[in-house]
């Protein structure tokens, strides 16, 4: 079987502002709102998305710790056979604010966590970001409700 690669945006939702130890950026603190943070897994989708899924587990990645205290809502997937999570990362810090240094420790961009107070621009901005991404041999993109 064929494993499935391609680029995934976690939807968050934190129910009130808080401070969070988050490993090697130690506390910061977080508005009350809606974040999403851009990931790949080139290694395949399917295993990624059930790290992130599971329950109490030792935390490997910045954005394990921020679930810990946060509600993943939604997950909108990007297949593709090359990696573009930093494409994708660029485009959404040109339209929302970031929690520098999140997520991106091991490239350039500033970080791979943005911030909105309102869930619907955020999705609306990623879907228009996909689709100005859009190859026609590759199939485009999912929502899944989580």
């Amino acid at each position: 079987m064929k494993t499935v690669k391609g680029s995934y945006i976690l939807l968050i939702a934190l129910p009130k502002q808080q401070t969070i130890t988050i490993g090697s950026l130690k506390a910061v603190h977080f508005r009350r709102g809606y974040y999403a943070y851009v990931g790949s897994a080139m290694g395949g989708i399917k295993a990624r998305l059930s790290h992130h899924l599971k329950r109490n587990k030792r935390p490997r990645w910045h954005i394990d710790y921020f679930l810990e205290k946060a509600s993943l809502n939604d997950i909108i997937i990007r297949w593709s056979q090359s990696k573009e999570e930093c494409n994708i990362a660029q485009a959404l810090s040109r339209q929302f604010d970031c929690v520098p240094g999140f997520g991106s420790s091991d490239c350039k961009c500033k970080s791979h966590l943005f911030f909105a107070n309102d869930e619907e621009q955020m999705k609306s901005t990623i879907m228009s970001i996909f689709k100005s991404l859009a190859n026609p041999t590759t199939p485009h993109s999912a929502i899944i409700k989580v």
